[in-house]
């Protein structure tokens, strides 16, 4: 799924075509930001998503004030500039293994940030956190968007050699944590999870979707009911759910006619569709793989209902579905909850897929009532009024 772009701030011409396409040599390189620079660290990019397009958002705001900065990380497979609306550098340390050579890499870098007077730089990513802590690292902010809970299957109850490793893990986490100046995440529930596991709970800054809160409601079909999904295929995303409720719902006419269409790659793209094939549904279900940005737009503009069943971090999609005035469904587990309570656009399943199958169906109904898509929106975040907030949270 190619993703929306970041915000255009008004003033400020987006690189042309000819630019972006020759960005990969002149703006992703292995020398170092310049003295003054605000930095911005990602570990690795090795496919765009969420996280990318977060700091091309803070990028986008940077630019808006006039304040020089660039990307560093340990490698870009991405090409990161390429996706780029305004001019970005991203610098490569290319470290010489994995592990304490990393951790090394990042120490040297943000000392040689300081001797130069630059900015305190901003880490992004849990696996900063690790690096910074074991190789006592300093004078460097840090934003975690997901902890060790929503990236790793959970611990067994039987010990096993591995957990010697993961008690190394936390400890350095939890000491490159306490020694960030500026602690930053998404919401209050990983907040309070980084306050009980290292002893420090971190600012939130709820992130804004990309893209602006439409005026009115699109003309949709008034008969045929349908949803949307747009994430990466894998179990996380808990895809599944939805094709099984959906099939539950095959059989009930009072709930009207309805077509589901999934947007995005991933590993089980194949288990997927062959799941829908087994359930009798795969007639109603269209998967489109990656799709542009003009194609998400109309996906977006089409759907009368989104479908998040996730567990992760925040949630990006769902902002951005409410931004076009179709109602949402989600999991409690996705971080993005804390924001959308008390509006009769979004119903929140409590954890469980027969919770999520139950507000599926109640959202079918309730988005077949006369004068649904009328109703006023809730307040909704900006992703410009976020970058702003943590630019002045990080001094900058």
């Amino acid at each position: 799924m190619k993703a929306d772009p970041p915000f255009i701030t008004p003033g400020i011409a987006p690189l042309s075509p000819g630019e972006r396409a020759g960005a990969k040599g002149p703006h992703t390189s292995t020398s170092f930001p310049a003295p003054g620079e605000a930095v911005i660290f990602q570990p690795e990019f090795v496919e765009f998503g969420g996280e990318e397009r977060v700091i091309l958002a803070l990028s986008e705001g940077l630019h808006a004030r006039g304040l020089p900065h660039s990307v560093l990380c340990y490698r870009d497979h991405i090409d990161l500039a390429r996706h780029a609306r305004l001019p970005l550098r991203v610098h490569q340390l290319r470290p010489s293994g994995p592990g304490l050579a990393r951790a090394l890499a990042l120490r040297a870098a943000l000392q040689r940030l300081h001797a130069m007077g630059s900015p305190t730089p901003v880490l992004f990513n849990i696996q900063s956190a690790l690096h910074a802590g074991l190789s006592g690292a300093r004078r460097y902010h840090l934003r975690i968007p997901d902890t060790y809970s929503l990236l790793t299957p959970a611990r067994t109850p039987f010990w096993d050699p591995l957990d010697l490793r993961l008690a190394l893990r936390d400890w350095a986490t939890g000491r490159g944590v306490r020694g960030a100046e500026q602690l930053l995440t998404n919401t209050r529930a990983l907040s309070r999870e980084m306050g009980q596991l290292y002893g420090r709970s971190a600012r939130v800054h709820y992130l804004g979707g990309h893209g602006h809160t439409a005026a009115e409601a699109p003309a949709r079909n008034q008969r045929l009911v349908h949803l949307l999904s747009v994430c990466r295929l894998q179990a996380s995303k808990r895809v599944d759910w939805m094709l099984r409720a959906l099939a539950q719902e095959d059989g009930q006419r009072d709930l009207g006619d309805w077509r589901l269409h999934v947007a995005g790659a991933g590993p089980q793209r194949d288990a997927l569709q062959a799941l829908a094939l087994q359930l009798g549904i795969h007639d109603r279900v269209s998967f489109h793989g990656f799709v542009s940005d003009e194609q998400l737009e109309a996906l977006y503009r089409q759907a009368h209902i989104f479908l998040m069943p996730a567990r992760q971090g925040f949630g990006l999609p769902a902002i951005e579905a409410l931004y076009r005035h179709s109602a949402v469904v989600l999991n409690r587990e996705s971080g993005v909850s804390e924001i959308l309570e008390g509006t009769p656009w979004v119903l929140i399943a409590e954890a469980g897929e027969r919770a999520f199958a139950g507000a599926l169906r109640a959202m079918l109904r309730r988005v077949r009532e006369d004068g649904f898509f009328a109703q006023p929106l809730p307040a909704l975040p900006d992703m410009q009024a976020w970058a702003d907030d943590v630019i002045e949270t990080l001094g900058w």
